[in-house]
């Protein structure tokens, strides 16, 4: 009764287009069989034809189905996987499609399967098409899946920290289906393109983390690991390159920082802490990488083996050089310096670095640094003893950036995570399909403000308790303007306020940023140094007293507030902007219900946002 529930893989070779049949297994004394063909009897177990045998003593025999996991061996390299157990999946199940060991398996499947399916969130696509054997597909993405130690190594063939750190899937992620791998990057809004992908984790635990590393995490807050996290982990600890894009606050610092002191761990404990840095991760500004290193440090407290250094300008360089020849394995840097070094002492800083991170891509590159980014990957590739690892990061990725992963990444894998929704824009010639709208998890208010009113507007807004949600930025366009407006607020509002800007030194800016992190200040006033990269989720409130000078950067200065329901961000806006208005209304206009409150009649009513012009 059980023979038409399952079809042993040892007798069938299944068609690309259509579903396969039940059959019988078939032996031979020879056991050489280079063809099958089927007969096509349905509700009856299919005959068998074995052609071009060594010899035709040929018997034909049905071995019973394994009714329990334990009477099923273990799965060789190579061979299909059980989805419950992890045994030789000997079985495929014909009610899910799924690799299966025995009857007890097969049953667990069907009752899974069923309640994820019945689960499933009435936006995620229904599947239509049986799951394949061994990976699913949507779009141009594929998920590996089953007993994936032979893919692995040939993915990471040629790197060398990865195949050190021998990362495979946990037991809990190998034994999903493609279907419910699907339901987890669907239900966490993770969007991957690639080969080869590797499953996402669901926790620490699935990497085999160190036990102090685990604490490590725990004590800074990381209990669980968030959606890009999820995905951007397991990605590079097989040792693939990376393009990833993720709102601030989403735990992208720690995405990449996690991986990457796996993989310098397991090299340090190789070569007894000797011969570093492994790893290079560099960011556009000093705050960012001082940020970077002091989570870096809490991450690897009580590691053997494992040291950072904070490589940026503003700080004497031979201070910095003694801390290299001392022995570090993670470098944490700014382009101008890092080049400055690796100029001066190349071998000191390149001879076994294996891995390199490109924080905050986008705006390193509209701060100027492309050609020093290229410069540096061309000096890493070219005194890299094997392939350099190289990981990619940003909060957003336009089309210049995905033109440079493409020339810089070898077979790399596209991970974006968060809402993206595209805008049809029907012209006289055409449609012309938009760039994808960021979704700003705030809400948002936009205010017709003349340039010299704009104080008077801001005060009445600090003053009136129904709408003072500190801690607050404000964001400005001039150091001086920063400066002033602080000292105004301060005297206009009796709020502690303080301003920051690129003209105070390091020491004073990371005094500043610590101070009103610890609450000792309700307002910051600032240039563009705090709009991205820097972890700032307590923030209750922005206002942008300056428009931005781009709808990227108010997408990135908005998202500056925490996506709790109190999260509030206040624009002022006047004919100053005009040549914004057009993509400044549509990418409201593409926000959900609610998040913005109704727009300025001066606005809507603009000939920049009807006609651009």
């Amino acid at each position: 009764m059980f023979q038409t529930m399952f079809v042993p893989r040892s007798a069938i070779k299944r068609p690309s287009s259509t579903p396969v049949k039940t059959s019988k297994k078939v032996k031979t004394t020879a056991q050489v069989v280079t063809s099958i063909e089927r007969t096509e009897e349905p509700s009856t177990l299919n005959s068998v034809k074995v052609s071009n045998q060594v010899n035709s003593n040929v018997e034909e025999v049905e071995d019973p189905i394994k009714e329990y996991s334990y009477r099923q061996r273990e799965a060789s390299t190579g061979e299909p996987v059980c989805v419950v157990c992890g045994k030789y999946g000997e079985y495929i199940c014909d009610e899910t499609d799924h690799d299966v060991c025995s009857i007890e398996c097969k049953k667990i499947d069907i009752e899974r399967t069923t309640k994820i399916t019945n689960n499933i969130p009435d936006n995620l696509p229904k599947v239509t098409q049986p799951v394949p054997k061994y990976s699913h597909n949507i779009a141009d993405t594929t998920f590996v899946s089953g007993d994936t130690a032979q893919m692995l190594l040939q993915v990471t063939s040629d790197i060398f920290h990865a195949q050190l750190t021998a990362y495979l899937p946990h037991q809990e992620i190998k034994v999903l289906s493609s279907f419910q791998v699907q339901s987890i990057l669907s239900k966490n809004r993770i969007i991957v393109h690639g080969k080869n992908i590797p499953r996402p984790i669901t926790k620490f635990e699935h990497c085999k983390l160190p036990p102090k590393m685990i604490d490590n995490l725990q004590q800074v807050g990381y209990m669980q690991p968030t959606e890009i996290q999820m995905q951007v982990i397991p990605t590079v600890l097989v040792g693939r390159d990376i393009l990833a894009s993720a709102q601030t606050g989403s735990g992208k610092t720690a995405a990449f920082l996690i991986p990457i002191i796996i993989h310098t761990w397991t090299i340090s404990q190789f070569r007894e802490g000797k011969g570093g840095p492994y790893a290079i991760i560099m960011a556009p500004t000093r705050e960012l990488c001082s940020q970077i290193e002091e989570l870096a440090k809490k991450m690897i407290t009580g590691l053997q083996n494992m040291k950072t250094a904070l490589i940026v300008g503003g700080i004497p360089i031979s201070n910095q050089i003694h801390r290299l020849k001392k022995g570090v394995q993670i470098v944490i840097a700014t382009p101008g310096r890092l080049l400055d070094i690796m100029n001066q002492y190349e071998e000191l800083i390149m001879t076994n670095n294996h891995m390199f991170v490109i924080d905050e891509v986008d705006m390193m590159f509209k701060m100027g640094f492309e050609k020093q980014v290229n410069e540096i990957i061309e000096k890493m590739t070219s005194s890299s003893k094997g392939r350099l690892q190289i990981l990619m990061f940003s909060a957003t990725i336009p089309d210049n950036i995905e033109k440079q992963a493409n020339l810089l990444l070898h077979d790399h894998i596209k991970i974006t995570v968060g809402e993206r929704v595209n805008k049809i824009n029907n012209i006289s010639n055409g449609n012309n399909i938009m760039p994808p709208v960021s979704i700003i998890p705030v809400k948002q208010t936009i205010l017709w403000v003349e340039n010299k009113s704009k104080k008077k507007q801001l005060f009445s807004i600090l003053n009136d308790p129904k709408y003072y949600r500190p801690p607050i930025i404000v964001f400005v366009e001039s150091k001086m303007g920063a400066d002033l407006l602080s000292q105004a607020i301060e005297k206009k509002c009796g709020a502690r306020t303080v301003s920051i800007h690129g003209d105070k030194s390091q020491k004073e800016r990371t005094q500043i940023l610590q101070s009103f992190l610890n609450g000792e200040y309700e307002i910051i006033v600032s240039t563009g140094v705090l709009s991205r990269g820097l972890d700032l989720s307590l923030v209750n409130m922005v206002v942008n007293f300056d428009m931005a000078v781009s709808i990227d950067e108010y997408v990135h200065q908005c998202g500056r507030v925490s996506g709790s329901i109190h999260g509030w961000a206040v624009t002022f806006i006047n004919e100053d902007h005009k040549h914004l208005f057009k993509e400044f209304v549509s990418t409201l206009k593409m926000q959900p219900s609610g998040r913005v409150t109704p727009l300025p009649s001066k606005l809507l009513n603009h000939g920049y946002t009807l006609y651009g012009k």
